[in-house]
């Protein structure tokens, strides 16, 4: 059924629902899919029987995305699956924003492009840009995540995105440097033929490609002045949709990730990495019925969630992977957490370190 998931129960009612364009299913059922028979059982499987037919402007729940990658998995029994469905990614297959990031004249200009229209292809997504020195940083982030299917849902994003920005400029681009906050698989042979020569972290605090700086000035070989004009006009008939609740300002999820490793965060260096005055992050926050420690909190509890999960880290590298000085705290912030958990029983909670989050 193409149509927005209701927000859950302790959300409120005005937060508007996120939803993916009809593409995107489409593209990952048939990309992972031998056949059409196969692709049609695939999107069946996870209640999204008329995406394979539905007009280009159609939108499914994001929840249903990730019904369908978890089908993908269960079946494939690969992963690495979302590098292998992007694998099969050709220009065009993104509608709106494939054209936004091809048409631009540079390719800073399509990354650009590309950031603040990527609700076109998903509402649950977000991409944002730091310059630092000499190198651009592209952070993708999942406004509202499945922990157990985030690292397939990350390979997939910043491969097609290497794939866009590869058909516009005409090279056989490579990133300097791909990071992701999942652990190392066993196997990355996909890894390097969807990113080249590029370096590839994992355990990061973000899901990140960076760039030198100087690409930034390379000219798209596709870029086309009057088409571009088209699509903007084209673009601007779809409006990005209201955050509501889920955040007070694009990129602070991002942001947040991208300090905890270093240690704890602060609002200061925060705002600075927003370009935005600290008394602004402030005010943003007010408005929006938040804080700064209840953001932080947020984003901690998010990423304890999948270290907890893969229970590989001792308690004292998981603390400090969340911006804790001591493990002490991480469990103080853990017994919160659990508390504050209505869906999960009465118990006590879950010691950080290994095996912490295992069934």
């Amino acid at each position: 059924m193409l149509s927005s998931d209701p927000p859950p129960a302790n959300q409120p009612a005005a937060t508007p629902a996120l939803t993916d364009c009809v593409v995107v299913p489409r593209f990952i059922a048939r990309a992972a899919a031998r056949n059409a028979a196969e692709a049609e059982s695939l999107v069946r499987a996870a209640g999204l029987p008329t995406v394979l037919r539905a007009p280009e402007t159609a939108r499914t729940p994001s929840a249903g995305t990730f019904r369908l990658w978890r089908q993908v998995l269960q079946r494939t029994g690969r992963t690495d699956a979302g590098l292998l469905a992007a694998r099969r990614y050709r220009h065009g297959f993104f509608d709106l924003v494939d054209y936004l990031v091809s048409t631009a004249p540079t390719l800073g200009d399509g990354l650009a492009l590309c950031a603040a229209h990527v609700y076109l292809v998903s509402s649950n997504s977000e991409l944002t840009t730091e310059v630092s020195g000499d190198e651009v940083t592209v952070t993708y982030d999942i406004l509202r995540p499945d922990d157990e299917l985030r690292g397939v849902v990350a390979e997939f994003v910043l491969a097609v995105l290497t794939g866009q920005l590869r058909h516009g400029t005409g090279r056989a681009l490579s990133p300097a440097r791909v990071s992701f906050a999942h652990q190392a698989p066993r196997r990355t042979t996909a890894h390097a033929e969807c990113f080249g020569t590029a370096r590839v972290d994992f355990g990061a605090p973000a899901d990140s490609i960076t760039l030198h700086r100087r690409d930034l000035e390379l000219p798209m070989v596709t870029a086309d002045p009057a088409l571009a004009a088209i699509i903007k006009r084209s673009a601007a008939a779809f409006p990005p949709p209201r955050r509501g609740h889920a955040g007070p300002l694009p990129g602070l999820r991002a942001a947040i990730l991208a300090q905890l490793a270093d240690g704890r965060p602060s609002l200061n260096s925060t705002a600075h990495r927003l370009a935005v005055s600290p008394r602004t992050l402030q005010r943003r926050l007010a408005e929006a019925g938040t804080t700064w420690r209840a953001e932080l909190d947020t984003v901690r509890r998010e990423r304890s969630a999948g270290l907890r999960r893969s229970g590989a880290e001792s308690g004292q590298r998981v603390a400090t992977r969340l911006g804790f000085a001591e493990t002490r705290s991480l469990r103080r912030a853990m017994n919160r957490w659990d508390a504050r958990d209505t869906d999960r029983p009465a118990g006590p909670p879950p010691r950080p370190g290994r095996g912490a989050g295992s069934p």
